[in-house]
């Protein structure tokens, strides 16, 4: 019984995965049962910068 052709290559998963690492976007890959490969964007946190307030109480906190 011979095997089907694959949905997606070798060449297909490596090109997507330095793509994101060029591009700095992390990721997660999840592998179907049909043999199909599932590339999703993770949630990226944005830190914002801290403001005069926020320095001031960071401040305060460590006099005790």
């Amino acid at each position: 019984m011979p095997r089907r052709p694959s949905n997606v290559n070798q060449a297909d998963v490596q090109r997507v995965i330095r793509a994101c690492q060029r591009e700095k976007v992390p990721f997660r890959v999840t592998l179907q049962p049909n043999g199909s490969a599932v590339f999703e964007p993770m949630a990226m946190v944005v830190v914002p910068e801290p403001t005069a307030l926020d320095q001031w109480r960071q401040e305060r906190r460590g006099q005790g």
